[in-house]
């Protein structure tokens, strides 16, 4: 969860969240808006919403003080993920993905047929390869070790045998990291004769 929230900003999601409930709307869209406004990920600020809302419920003075309106809203108890079980969704993936299965595949068996459960799934493991690089990556260098078959979200290759990464790989996801500009220049300076 992305800790680096403002005041300014945590008022900022409760507006948009009172309004949308004023207006009978849901809280997908005001967490979208503030998506859009606040380059966080949306799942970020979903997490950072009901931890706040829990403390401005127990503190509603403190709330009342920030000028933060709270409203009544019926919801599913919300479910964190523990460090055990997001190690153990990237590596379930990332092993049927070596094995040839989708994402969607894997995380259909993994959920039972569960729709909720599969879309809960799905989206954390969407969030952790797209802003958990360093989590994604302890998790793939256990399984290198481990000798596990496993499918590199981020050079797009199944790695298997613990093979170490060659020069090659390691090149291809340096450039990988690159903007568009730097990845013109590296191409250019690597087509020079």
């Amino acid at each position: 969860m992305d800790k680096n929230w403002s005041i300014n900003e945590t008022k900022q999601l409760f507006s948009l969240v009172y309004n949308a409930a004023s207006e009978g709307k849901g809280l997908s869209g005001a967490f979208n808006e503030m998506a859009k406004s606040s380059g966080k990920s949306v799942n970020s600020i979903r997490n950072y919403y009901y931890s706040q809302l829990k403390l401005f419920e127990m503190m509603p003075a403190f709330s009342a003080q920030l000028g933060i309106k709270t409203v009544a809203l019926r919801r599913e108890s919300f479910t964190v993920f523990s460090n055990k079980e997001i190690d153990e969704l990237i590596e379930t993936v990332l092993k049927g993905k070596a094995e040839g299965k989708s994402v969607r595949a894997v995380i259909a068996q993994m959920a039972g047929g569960d729709k909720k459960t599969a879309l809960r799934l799905q989206n954390k493991y969407r969030s952790m390869i797209t802003c958990h690089r360093d989590r994604v990556k302890e998790v793939t260098d256990r399984m290198r070790k481990e000798g596990k078959a496993y499918y590199d979200p981020y050079l797009k290759r199944v790695v298997k045998d613990g093979a170490e990464e060659d020069n090659v790989s390691r090149l291809a996801e340096y450039i990988s990291k690159l903007d568009n500009d730097q990845m013109v220049d590296v191409v250019k300076l690597l087509l020079q004769k």
